[in-house]
This record gives C-alpha cells, sequence and structure tokens, in this order.
C-alpha cells in the first residue's frame, strides 16, 4: 500500500511540475547508491533529485573523490558515468619514466617513450586509461632497427651522429661536395623499415 501511494504521489509531482522523463533507478556501474535497498522503492524520481553514491576500489568519482552526488536531470543522470577507473603510470623498463607512479584516470591518453631499439606492441606510440586499465599496457618491447654501419654511401655520407635507427625512421645523407643525388639534390634520407633500409644511398 505504502508503494503504491508513492507511485501515485510521484506521478502527480510529474503531472504538477510538467515532468515528463523521471529518472529510474540508476545503474551505477563500479559503484552504487548508499542505502541503496531503502532507496529503491521510491524510484523512479522527478527531475532535480539527487543522491549520494560511492565507487569500487581502483575507480573514483569525476571530481576525484571515491563518493559524490549524482543528480535527476531531463537528460537523465549527472554524471552519466560516476565511476571512472583509476590507472597508475607503471616503472617503465627500456623507457623513460617521468610519469612513473602518476595516476591517470578513464578517457585519459599518455605519449610513451622508449628507448631506442624499442617501442610499444603494433608500433603505437600512446596509452589510453580505460575501464579495464591501460591499453595497450605500457611496456617498451624491443622492435626492429637498422644499424647506420650497414650503409655504404660512396662518395656520401650518414650527417647524423645517432648509430642505430628504429622502425619507420629516416635518416639523411650528403653527398659530397661535387656529387649529387639521383634526383639532382646535395643531400636526401632513407627509411628503416622490416627488410632492411628503404633504399642504399647513391651519390654521382
Amino acid at each position: 500500500m505504502l508503494l503504491l501511494i508513492n507511485v501515485i504521489l510521484t506521478l502527480w509531482v510529474f503531472c504538477a511540475n510538467g515532468q515528463v522523463r523521471p529518472c529510474h533507478f540508476p545503474d551505477i556501474k563500479h559503484g552504487g547508491l548508499y542505502y541503496e535497498s531503502m532507496r529503491r522503492p521510491y524510484f523512479p524520481v522527478p527531475v532535480g533529485k539527487y543522491f549520494s553514491y560511492h565507487c569500487d576500489e581502483s575507480f573514483e568519482t569525476p571530481s576525484g573523490s571515491y563518493w559524490d552526488y549524482i543528480h535527476c536531470t531531463q537528460d537523465g543522470w549527472s554524471p552519466a558515468v560516476p565511476c571512472l577507473r583509476k590507472c597508475y603510470f607503471p616503472y617503465l623498463a627500456n623507457g623513460y619514466n617521468e610519469n612513473n607512479g602518476r595516476k591517470f584516470v578513464q578517457g585519459n591518453s599518455i605519449e610513451v617513450a622508449c628507448h631506442p631499439g624499442y617501442g610499444l606492441p603494433k608500433e603505437q606510440t600512446t596509452v589510453n586509461c580505460t575501464e579495464n586499465g591501460w591499453s595497450p599496457p605500457p611496456r617498451c618491447i624491443r622492435v626492429k632497427t637498422c644499424s647506420k654501419s650497414s650503409i655504404d654511401i660512396e662518395n656520401g655520407f650518414i650527417s647524423e651522429s645517432q648509430y642505430t635507427y628504429a622502425l619507420n625512421k629516416q635518416a639523411k645523407y650528403q653527398c659530397k661536395l661535387g656529387y649529387i643525388t639521383v634526383d639532382g639534390e646535395t643531400s636526401g634520407s632513407i627509411t628503416c623499415r622490416k627488410n632492411g633500409w628503404s633504399a642504399q644511398p647513391t651519390c654521382i
């Protein structure tokens, strides 16, 4: 009887205020309402209502707290994603660790810098904090490299001090005075590919 009276009163409030989109019980993924079992019978609720909620371990509210308020608006519940995953950046073996231990939240992306000769899987350069954690995992693995010593340029030289080049990186070369590339330039570049350098430089 009490539940029936509550439903009738709720519908009356909607009609009186002209509200046509009440909020049903919120599905808070990775969290929940405080006193959930006590509050459930009073749903749906009109626009303007708000309730305190909490997030599970490894998640937080958009404000950065473990609890906050969820509001019923004309567009539905706000925040739309009440609980966001926390991702802590791990120690990066074979990479640069300026972000070691820093906290990021679901939706954040971050550039990962690996040491020469290392890179993320599938040649990616960024990782994303998702609902399930880092994607891809921040891990620097050995990648294909090309060596400066495997280039023999007659009447030319590599104009950079770098010795090894990662996949898809370019090496610039310079022709000696009085010589040019096949394109008529005094300098050019070659690219490190999976099967080695893209071409053997020529100075004529």
